[in-house]
């Protein structure tokens, strides 16, 4: 074979296998969307990324940092830097229409959750114990601008939200753009579960098949010391030899993963949400069916076991025992946990606990949230937050 024959195949082989090249954009560069872009980037390297901030230089710079830990697994993939301001819906529907990306993740927040912890001691333990919907103007907020700009560019790009999705993806499933689905949450327990009860019933972690319905509440909580013995889920674990069925509140499943697969959690243990946005997108990257856990699927309240098919379309897979709505009204029950009173498209709901928190915390009231306060709102908690305890947090 000549050298002229060799590069024309090569060519060939070039030319067919970018038949299928997809563009992922990814608003964010922070602790979460930086590295799931180095995890994808380096694993499908064919596809075309684009990691979107306030900040060109910044972007710029992320990018070559995704492309220089491709390059040490001799990949080079087509990693680029952009800027637009989310709260800017004609510019970022310009960026949308320029790149005409295939999938888009969300992974913005004005507020990181991480940051409660810097909080003063007695501010941050009220503010955990109230939950995260006292926030939820803030969770709220860039995940619905990004929507509108999807709208207005008329982008057909799958939307992945991984700002709060148990409660911000039904906020904003009426949109014209909602996202699909979101990611972490219900999944990071995921992972636990199957190892501790491949330890705890005698197989690979390979075998297991765990089916959970939960809201974030449950996820945050269960692997704490305290547990999650009061709120309600529904877990199915399946292995070669039989199958377990867990209904809650109820601890036991719980504590199995705490005695036999506790990890390191909060900032520090962030990898396993790294992995499950990653999972995720590469699914949708692939083109293959495969089963995931994903908050806020379909628009649906908390997390649900689903399966991702080969179009990218997402299809609830909940044990035989349990009805859609069962499972839909089990979530909206653990929400409350949460802080999440009610939600529905386009209206967001504080419990009592939370308006109080953020009261005490804010030294404001907090209103119902909807799309015509939900700027102001959120203006004037990150003034508040950045006057009263100096967090630094970006004005909008």
């Amino acid at each position: 074979m000549t050298n002229l024959q060799r590069l024309a195949d090569d060519r060939d082989r070039n030319v067919r296998a970018l038949d299928g090249k997809k563009t992922l954009m990814v608003f964010g560069v922070g602790k979460l969307g930086g590295p799931v872009l180095d995890v994808l980037a380096s694993k499908y390297p064919l596809h075309r990324f684009i990691i979107v901030s306030r900040d060109r230089e910044r972007s710029d710079r992320r990018a070559n940092l995704a492309r220089y830990v491709s390059a040490q697994w001799a990949k080079f993939p087509e990693v680029i830097g952009e800027r637009t301001d989310l709260l800017n819906v004609d510019e970022t529907a310009a960026l949308l229409d320029r790149y005409k990306p295939d999938l888009v993740l969300n992974a913005t927040t004005p507020f990181p959750w991480w940051k409660i912890s810097t909080l003063p001691r007695n501010e941050s333990i009220l503010c955990e114990r109230a939950g995260p919907g006292m926030w939820c103007a803030l969770d709220t907020l860039l995940p619905t601008r990004l929507s509108e700009s999807l709208t207005q560019a008329r982008s057909s790009a799958t939307f992945i939200n991984a700002c709060y999705p148990d409660m911000t993806n039904v906020f904003l499933s009426g949109h014209a753009s909602p996202p699909l689905a979101g990611v972490g949450n219900i999944s990071n327990l995921v992972p636990g579960l199957q190892l501790a009860f491949a330890d705890e019933v005698g197989c690979t972690p390979a075998e297991v098949l765990i089916q959970l319905v939960g809201h974030h509440y449950v996820s945050w909580n269960a692997p704490s010391s305290d547990g999650c013995s009061n709120a309600p889920y529904h877990l199915k674990v399946t292995y070669p030899h039989g199958e377990l069925e867990f209904t809650g509140p109820d601890d036991t499943p719980f504590a199995i993963l705490r005695r036999r697969a506790a990890r390191v959690r909060n900032l520090e243990g962030l990898g396993v949400t790294i992995g499950s946005t990653a999972t995720v997108l590469g699914t949708l990257l692939s083109g293959q069916e495969r089963k995931h856990h994903c908050p806020g699927a379909i628009g649906m309240p908390g997390g649900y076991p689903v399966t991702i098919s080969a179009s990218g379309s997402v299809r609830l897979d909940l044990p035989e025992s349990l009805t859609a709505s069962a499972a839909a009204e089990l979530n909206t029950a653990a929400q409350r946990l949460d802080g999440v009173e009610y939600v529905e498209a386009g209206r967001v709901e504080t419990t009592d606990a939370g308006r109080d928190a953020f009261r005490v915390v804010t030294g404001m009231e907090l209103p119902v949230v909807t799309p015509a306060n939900m700027l102001e709102v959120s203006h004037q908690t990150i003034s508040r937050l950045n006057h009263r305890y100096n967090l630094g947090l970006a004005t909008l």
